[in-house]
């Protein structure tokens, strides 16, 4: 059976940008259905993309990752899923930490060994970079609700001309015709304005034929 190459993608949460890791994969050639996206908190593995992937990958498939914090930021689960990755044959890379390469050879006792030192090393230094943002992030908010400033990020709203030209061309890209990509490109959307968008047109469309459906037949 022929292996493939899967990509894990996350930020701790949706107002972060995740088009640098998105980009990263796509130049190294994985396209956008072997990535896998988790907009979630790395404090543990109970992530619905990350356990979709770890379902998804055979023998022999190989794993890329921007860093080792995007697999987690608490030191035991890193451990504890590179090990399992590696004794179900699973190829890990980390484009930040090339030399946890599982797919180098480590038959060699002393080569496991410094292997397993770097591995806990990083994995105590993501655990504590996540402790220290966390207490950052709770430092700010104090400090803004002190001075009643408003917290969150703005919504983007698209313009008439933009809502109309984003109505043409989903219908080319439903059927094929574009890429998601090409679509978003052409319209100056980020990926995740251009999803969003997406699912909130197709909530509309629903609606619409509900609606029609009780007119001509229930009414």
């Amino acid at each position: 059976m022929t292996s493939k190459t899967f990509a894990y993608v996350r930020i701790s949460s949706k107002e972060q940008n995740i088009d640098r890791q998105i980009d990263a994969m796509h130049s190294l050639g994985i396209d956008d259905r072997d990535i896998f996206i988790d907009k979630q908190s790395g404090k543990d593995t109970d992530r619905p993309q990350y356990q979709l992937l770890k379902a998804v990958v055979r023998e022999g498939d190989t794993v890329l990752f921007d860093s080792i914090t995007r697999l987690s930021r608490n030191m035991d689960d890193i451990k504890k899923e590179y090990s399992e990755f590696s004794a179900r044959g699973i190829n890990l890379q980390f484009l930040k930490e090339p030399m946890l390469d599982t797919s180098n050879d480590t038959s060699d006792v002393m080569r496991q060994a410094i292997n397993d030192i770097i591995l806990t090393i990083l994995g105590a230094f993501a655990q504590k970079e996540r402790e220290e943002i966390r207490q950052r992030q709770k430092e700010g908010i104090e400090a803004a609700r002190r001075r009643g400033k408003h917290l969150g990020r703005p919504k983007v709203r698209l313009t008439e001309e933009l809502v109309k030209q984003f109505n043409q061309l989903y219908p080319r890209w439903k059927n094929g015709e574009l890429t998601a990509v090409a679509l978003m490109k052409e319209m100056g959307l980020k990926r995740n304005t251009f999803y969003n968008k997406v699912k909130l047109y197709e909530q509309r469309l629903i609606k619409e034929v509900i609606i029609y459906i009780k007119i001509k037949y229930l009414l």
